[in-house]
């Protein structure tokens, strides 16, 4: 009977081989994260696609009157546009839960993948038993209240109708909201607050961390942009001022 010898890889060999996948792993990672990353955005930004053409069903259905963005009670399963929208994206009552994991505020269309990898809210990596109990993704121009800036503690459900929308193509409807504010309801374009911490409503975090990357908007008629913090200029916040305010608020 004849014998082949077999030779083994030796440990110089092996260790060369696996120097080699460690070199290829570095270079393909990277790459692989930068998809990711833009996966996540194109996701985000199919969502709000989603939300715009609700928001247009909604004011079909209600005599052209536009969703609220928060307000009318302090119940979280009635005062938010995501429950005003879902009916027309899935026939299920909103649910917004105890937490980010029980909650519609982080299911389906209303989560955005790179949020729920950022801090709960501001410096507050996980609930600490205090405001809002969920991961919020996307917020709505507070001003479709008529009352709101005027309003008191809650805005009013009645809402401005949307052919009082002067400039559609340059009015916010809904958009990546930021950690920062982690609520329904989006006011701010531009960074606010006060001293040397400044907030952002709005959330630039596709591409780069907040708020150096970009943030997804649906405008009145239901395009979607990318937009970093420093294009905000051409972007109506309050719509319904005869005067409109192109630098938003």
């Amino acid at each position: 009977m004849s014998h082949r010898n077999k030779r083994a890889f030796t440990l110089i060999e092996l260790l060369v081989v696996i120097a080699i996948i460690a070199i290829l792993a570095a270079m393909l990672l990277p790459a692989l994260s930068s998809a990711k990353r833009r996966a996540h955005a194109t996701t985000c930004r199919n969502n709000l696609r989603q939300m715009g053409i609700a928001s247009f069903l909604y004011t079909d259905d209600n005599e052209e009157k536009l969703p609220y963005a928060w307000g009318v009670s302090h119940n979280p399963n009635e005062n938010n546009f995501q429950n005003l929208l879902k009916p027309f994206l899935v026939r299920k009552a909103f649910d917004a839960g105890n937490s980010t994991d029980t909650s519609d505020f982080a299911r389906s269309i209303f989560r955005c993948p790179t949020r729920i990898f950022e801090n709960h809210y501001r410096n507050i990596k996980k609930y600490a038993g205090s405001g809002n109990p969920w991961k919020i993704s996307y917020g709505m121009n507070q001003y479709t209240s008529v009352n709101f800036p005027t309003a008191g503690s809650l805005p009013s459900a009645e809402t401005a109708k949307i052919s009082v929308v002067k400039l559609p193509t340059q009015t916010l409807l809904i958009a990546d909201e930021s950690f920062e504010l982690n609520h329904p309801a989006i006011i701010f374009l531009g960074a606010h607050g006060s001293g040397r911490r400044k907030f952002y409503d709005v959330g630039f975090k596709h591409g780069r961390s907040h708020s150096s990357g970009t943030a997804n908007i649906v405008f009145m008629d239901s395009h979607v942009g990318s937009i970093h913090k420093e294009q905000t200029n051409g972007i109506v916040m309050e719509f319904k001022s005869a005067v409109q305010n192109l630098r938003g608020r």
